[in-house]
């Protein structure tokens, strides 16, 4: 499994990278027409060639749930943004990928409501809270985009700190943010290549 993340900053604008998408497919282009601020409409331009980046191009399909894929088969892949952060996770199976700010409000009672007894149980045993709230709440949304299920499901249902489930799940802490992955198999953490992007990588293309 392959993730590649970029964290954009204050001096790249809407305006720096608007030339490029018409590379982008017609629906993605609609979706940003729609955008009111420019710093959406970057964020979702830089997630539509972050795409283009990690398949080569290829054609893409959506499966039942939505869920996009290549027309050819020979990769999956999931994206991921929060904030200025947006990451892609590729592999050869069915993968998900989720990246979330730290954010700095008290989530004890959004954790008490949404997640497993277990999960519960970690963030306020945690010495840090918001990080272990931050944690889990990716693994959760990276099984979710995995299995191509949206936020709507019961999100008490299921337990990422336990078997099978936490064999599949990998999480990392990055500066100020998390970023969880999910794979439809066991994964081997020593086969998990995490780099980051620059912006002339996505403008080269």
């Amino acid at each position: 499994m392959e993730v590649k993340y970029i964290v954009l900053d204050d001096s790249l604008s809407y305006e720096d990278v608007s030339g490029y998408t018409g590379l982008l497919p017609v629906e993605r282009q609609e979706r940003i027409a729609r955008f009111r601020f420019d710093k959406d409409k970057l964020r979702s331009v830089i997630a539509g060639l972050m795409i283009i980046h990690a398949t080569g191009g290829g054609r893409l399909i959506y499966g039942e749930k939505e869920k996009p894929y290549l027309a050819d088969g020979s990769m999956f892949f999931s994206l991921s943004h929060s904030g200025d952060v947006v990451a892609i996770a590729t592999d050869d199976i069915e993968v998900g990928c989720d990246a979330e700010l730290i954010k700095g409000d008290n989530r004890l009672k959004i954790a008490d409501r949404f997640y497993n007894i277990n999960e519960r149980e970690y963030v306020h045993s945690a010495d840090d809270e918001k990080l272990a709230f931050c944690r889990i709440w990716t693994r959760k949304e990276a099984y979710l985009k995995m299995t191509g299920e949206g936020i709507s499901t019961d999100l008490t249902a299921f337990d990422t700190t336990a078997e099978p489930l936490s064999s599949q799940i990998f999480t990392k802490d990055m500066d100020g943010w998390c970023l969880s992955v999910c794979s439809e198999k066991r994964i081997d953490e020593k086969k998990i290549y995490i780099s980051e992007l620059e912006i002339k990588d996505l403008l080269s293309i």
